[in-house]
């Protein structure tokens, strides 16, 4: 009976950490969703100076309530990356929002990423993409993909 209240606790536990990560991300979509990239091969840059290429905005990404610590940051990024990724873009432009600026005790950091996709070089596909946000805008309709 005891070994089943403990499992019992460890999933309830367990559910609240998920719950409470899913609500620390807002995306805002901005432009479509294109194919999924990779994590792995997504660009990170600091500033719309650092963009050589044609490019649009696929959507805002904040993650909320970070530890102002380096390994926090990081992880925060990485999870960045990887949303970003399954929205297909190709880098994300990287800022932060610290709460240590506004006097607060105990301080956390909002990131503040920008999903970009780079359009020199789009396939038929991500066309498409862009044409059935186009008309789906017009439509005034949302995909919840």
């Amino acid at each position: 009976m005891k070994a089943r209240w403990i499992v019992t606790l460890i999933a309830v536990l367990l559910g609240g950490c998920a719950t409470l990560e899913q609500n620390n991300v807002d995306w805002i979509p901005i432009g479509p969703d294109f194919p999924p990239t990779k994590a792995k091969d997504i660009q990170i840059i600091a500033g719309r100076e650092d963009v050589k290429r044609p490019y649009g905005n696929l959507g805002l990404l904040r993650i909320k309530n970070l530890r102002p610590d380096r390994d926090s940051l990081l992880m925060g990024i990485e999870r960045g990356k990887k949303i970003a990724a399954s929205k297909g873009a190709d880098a994300i432009q990287v800022g932060q929002y610290n709460s240590a600026e506004d006097g607060a005790t105990d301080p956390r950091v909002t990131l503040i990423i920008y999903a970009i996709k780079y359009v020199d070089q789009l396939t038929e596909q991500d066309e498409q993409a862009i044409e059935d946000f186009r008309v789906l805008g017009m439509l005034n309709e949302r995909t919840n993909s």
